[in-house]
Formats: structure tokens, C-alpha cells, sequence
């Protein structure tokens, strides 16, 4: 998994229509999991935390995604790559973004709101 930190650069090719973002927050989604318990060898419930990235559109050649728009990258799915000797990240696969403003995607907005709320109170 890449190292998600604010400011780097993402680099998405999108079927010939590039995108570029800028991570603007990384933030952790809590969830339930298993993981096996060292004293009994058995599978047991426990917390765990996955990163994901808040970023901003900041160049993009696809007409349907527009300046300025806001998706979420889970962090797995990136990995690092050297460009013009700066870090960047880069799919491992497939543009796989979840944008906020698309339908069907209320949970993205969701959590964009609740990082930005959070960030406010503090």
C-alpha cells in the first residue's frame, strides 16, 4: 500500500482521458474485521482502521469530470511512482474513483462532510 500524505499528486489515465488530482486529507474509516488472538490461535472480532484519500480534480481531459470535483481513493488500491524525481501515486489497476457528486454515491459526500466537519471543530 502507498504512504497517503496531503499534497502529493494522483495520476489517472481514464481510458485515455487523463485526470489529476491533489490529495487534499487523508483520513481512516473504522470498521469491524478478524484477526487471529495470539494466546488461543482462534479468529476473533476486532477494530481496525483503513486510510482513504480526499482529493481535488486539478487538470482533467474527461468532459465529464469537472474542475474541482471531489472523490475518495481507498489506499490500497494506489501505489508509489517516481516522476520527474517527485513521488506520486498512481492505480495499480483501473480508474476506480468514487466521485461525490455522481449518483448513487451519497455515502462519498458523507464522508467528505464528516472529514470536513472535523476538521472545523477542531
Amino acid at each position: 500500500m502507498a504512504y497517503l500524505q496531503p499534497k502529493l499528486l494522483i495520476f489517472i489515465k481514464n481510458s485515455g482521458q487523463p485526470i489529476t488530482a491533489i490529495i487534499d486529507k487523508v483520513a481512516f474509516r473504522k470498521y469491524w474485521g478478524k484477526r487471529k488472538d495470539k494466546a488461543t490461535g482462534q479468529m476473533v472480532r476486532a477494530r481496525k482502521s483503513m486510510p482513504y484519500a480526499i482529493c481535488s480534480v486539478v487538470m482533467s481531459q474527461d468532459p465529464e469530470v469537472s474542475l474541482g470535483a471531489k472523490f475518495t481513493i481507498p489506499g490500497y488500491k494506489l501505489q508509489n511512482i517516481i516522476v520527474k524525481n517527485d513521488k506520486a501515486l498512481a492505480f495499480h489497476h483501473k480508474y476506480e474513483v468514487e466521485f461525490a457528486d455522481t449518483y448513487g454515491n451519497e455515502w462519498v459526500q458523507t464522508l467528505i462532510n464528516e472529514e470536513t466537519k472535523n476538521e472545523s471543530n477542531i
